[in-house]
């Protein structure tokens, strides 16, 4: 891998990790997401393409994030999306606006990222959670392109 590959990834991870924070900041608050974005991205070190991508997850969530929520709610049939953690939450909005409008991303990486930050975030549950949850999203925002994975056929 490149010096320039390795640079990139690092610097989508830490814009993860700052949207993610800021999703997070969001729902406790009830602040604006934007306001939250606006302070934080000077207090966190991000590469200039990592500041662009904080900027696009931004703004991805700011179109709305009902359309994802609904993706969400509708695979969690039984379950009341209300209920969910504050940190699932956040991690599976911020997956589900990668999926949908991310697409030059391969969706394998958006899930792992995500339960990624589920581990470093979560509970001791969370990461299986967040990962049993986002493939059937992932299948619906990207039909197809999990296809040939253990839980593909």
């Amino acid at each position: 891998m490149k010096l320039n590959d390795l640079q990139r990834r690092g610097g989508r991870r830490k814009a993860r990790e700052l949207v993610f924070r800021a999703l997070y900041e969001s729902g406790v608050t009830r602040d604006s997401l934007l306001e939250i974005m606006e302070l934080s991205l000077g207090k966190f070190r991000l590469t200039m393409e990592g500041r662009e991508y904080a900027l696009q997850l931004t703004a991805a969530c700011e179109q709305g994030l009902e359309p994802i929520d609904q993706v969400i709610s509708s695979v969690l049939k039984s379950w009341d999306a209300e209920r969910l953690g504050l940190v699932e939450r956040a991690i599976l909005r911020l997956a589900g606006v990668e999926l949908k409008w991310q697409t030059a991303i391969d969706a394998r990486i958006i899930l792992d990222e995500a339960v990624r930050l589920a581990t470093r975030y979560g509970s001791d549950e969370s990461p299986a959670f967040v990962n049993g949850v986002l493939d059937p999203i992932a299948r619906h925002f990207r039909p197809g392109e999990l296809e040939g994975d253990a839980g593909g056929a």
